[in-house]
Formats: structure tokens, sequence, C-alpha cells
């Protein structure tokens, strides 16, 4: 569906089953495939389903708001068993497996928790406030942060028949919009506005998306610099690299001034040769040790 070249540099998986690594993506696509097969055991209301999903208060479903907190976090895990499902839980494969590359297990994992909960929380206070009703259910939403997030740093990324990454974004999303828009359906509208902004915050947060400068760049955490990025992390580790590896090991003075282009402009602003180079480097130094 686009490119399949692999951008980022760390595939660390949780843990594995035989030979079969199970990262924060496949676990997720995992359990949206168990959901379904629950799905259809129980039926459509079934039991489970009904204590999973994120609804306003005038359900029989039960609510956040008469204190079951818990359904802020699962409401993506019931998914319905069709086609389209299918296609989703493929796209969020693709595309989650770049940003966990990307950014790691630890932060890929904070990053789909944040897209989960935060616009969860910002809906259901609107709903106390104002007494919109609706509800949510399923991976999708968090598939269109996560489109959100990978197009926001791959702009140009090119999906198939070669259109930029950012139009396809524009386009779902936009889409997203019109349909609640034309239900009236306010719940939906905040859900899909809240999820965009948590993606666009969230990947500039760790250091990317650096092209984005109108994007406010936070921090996470009080005094917690290690999650600023992966670039960030280079280049406050060069000094270190040069005094404490072999003479092999250290940084060339062509790797190091990658490295300085990467924490000043970040990814983007390499050529496809130069990001061969310097994945080459971080190939060699995984070998080495």
């Amino acid at each position: 569906m686009y490119s399949s070249r692999r951008f980022g540099h760390s595939d660390d998986p949780w843990f594995r089953i035989g030979g079969f690594a199970v990262s924060t993506t496949v676990f997720v696509v995992g359990l949206g495939v168990i959901s379904m097969i629950i799905w259809a055991a129980e039926g459509r209301y079934g039991p489970i389903f009904r204590e999973l999903v994120l609804v306003s208060d005038n359900f029989a479903f039960g609510s956040v708001l008469e204190g079951e907190v818990w359904r802020l976090v699962t409401w993506p895990i019931p998914n319905e068993p069709d086609i389209w499902t299918i296609i989703l839980f493929a796209i969020f494969y693709m595309l989650g497996s770049q940003i966990e590359s990307l950014l790691g297990r630890w932060r890929f994992a904070f990053f789909l928790v944040a897209l989960t909960a935060i616009p969860a929380i910002i809906v259901t206070a609107v709903e106390a406030l104002a007494g919109i009703a609706g509800g949510v259910a399923g991976l999708r939403m968090v598939e269109v942060g996560v489109l959100v997030a990978f197009a926001a740093q791959y702009a140009q990324a090119r999906f198939w028949p070669g259109i930029p990454g950012w139009v396809i974004a524009v386009v779902i999303v936009g889409l997203d919009a019109l349909q609640a828009i034309g239900d009236r359906d306010e719940y939906a509208l905040i859900m899909l506005a809240c999820t965009v902004a948590v993606a666009l915050l969230g990947i500039r947060a760790f250091g990317y998306a650096a092209n984005l400068t109108w994007i406010p760049k936070l921090s996470l955490a009080p005094g917690s610099s290690q999650w600023s990025g992966r670039t960030r992390r280079r280049s406050r580790s060069r000094d270190h690299l040069r005094s404490v590896t072999p003479a092999d090991e250290r940084v060339s003075p062509e790797i190091d001034a990658l490295l300085d282009q990467v924490a000043s402009h970040g990814l983007d602003s390499l050529t496809r040769k130069q990001r061969k180079q310097l994945e080459g480097h971080a190939r060699r130094l995984r070998r080495r040790r």
C-alpha cells in the first residue's frame, strides 16, 4: 500500500513465541483478532462487549460517569468481525510497525495509551458538561491517530498509486469529519479532533515531524529528557561514544556530521544515501556489541 522501506531502527519485540516476535503492534492486532472471535461467540451486544465500550450514560451499558473508568482505555478492544476490520488491522500493522520502529516499543506503547485515554477523557468531560451522547468502540480511531502520526513524520511516503502520505491522512480525517457532521454526531467529532491533536502533539513531543513547526513541541514529563526522541539521545551520547568505545567503533567525522544534522533538523533532512549511511553505522555497532 505504501513503500515498504523501513524508516526506523528499533525492532525489539516484547517477547517471542517460538520464532515469532511479538511487538506492541502485533500484540494490539492479535488482541483485536481475539476480540472478533469473542464478538462472534457472544453476539453483537454480549456481556464482554458491553463492559468494554465507551458510551454516554444514557445507554444501558454503563458508563465512565457511573464509575466504570476502565472504559477509558478498553474501548478499542472490541472489534466487529468483517472484511473492513481485517483491512483496518492490516493498515494498522503496516503503519504501526513503522512508528514503533521509529519510537521504540516503550514510547510507542505510551503513544497508543495516550491516543486511547486522552480523547476518551476529554469527550467524557464534554459529555458531563454539555450533555452530548454517543459511543465509540474498536481500533478505528486509534488507527486514524497512527496514520496522522505516520503522515506527519513521513509526509512524502508514497501510498498506492503514488499518493503522498499526508494527502491520504487529510482525506481520511476529512471524510470522517464530514460523516460525523452529517450524522450530527458531536461525540464522534470530538473524539476525532482529539485523536488528531494527540497524534500530532505526541509525535512532535518525541522529537519527530520536525518540519511541522506550527505544532508546539511539548515536554512529556518534568525532567524526562530521555523521552525527547532518539535523535536527541544520539546527540547527547556522542561524547560518550568517543570516550569509551574502541578505536574501530568511534564515530567517524562523516557520521558525526550526520548526527549533528539529525539533531538540528530531524531525520527528514537526510537524503536516502545519508539514511543508508547512518543505518549501516547502527548495524555495525550492533554486530560488534
